[in-house]
C-alpha cells in the first residue's frame, strides 16, 4: 500500500525532528489488510501492537464487566467499543470465504 500525499508530507516532517508537531494534526489512519498495520499520522502501528491493543481491552473488559459498579460497567463498555472497533477492523479486511 503506497502512502498518500498527507501521510508522505508527516512522515518526512518527522523524520526531520518535527515529530511534536505531528500531534497537533490529526488524520485518519488507513488499515492495510495485506500486512495487518494501520498507517496514520505519518507513521505505522505494526500488526503485532493492533493485537496487543486487542489482548489489552478484551482483558480490562473482562476485569469490569461483571462488577456490581454503575462506573465499573460504563467503563466496560468503554472497552468493549474500542474491542469490537478493532475486530471489525480486522475483519473486513479479510478476504470472503465461499
Amino acid at each position: 500500500m503506497s502512502l498518500g500525499r498527507e501521510d508522505l508530507i508527516h512522515s518526512l516532517a518527522k523524520s526531520m525532528g518535527m515529530g511534536d508537531a505531528q500531534k497537533a494534526k490529526y488524520t485518519a489512519g488507513k488499515y492495510n489488510a495485506e500486512t495487518g498495520n494501520i498507517f496514520c499520522n505519518g507513521h505505522v502501528i505494526t500488526k503485532n501492537t493492533i493485537e496487543q491493543s486487542r489482548l489489552y481491552f478484551l482483558n480490562q473488559y473482562r476485569k469490569l464487566a461483571g462488577r456490581d459498579d454503575e462506573g465499573a460497567k460504563d467503563l466496560a463498555n468503554i472497552y468493549e467499543v474500542a474491542l469490537e472497533a478493532i475486530n471489525m477492523m480486522v475483519e473486513s479486511g479479510k478476504p470472503d470465504t465461499p
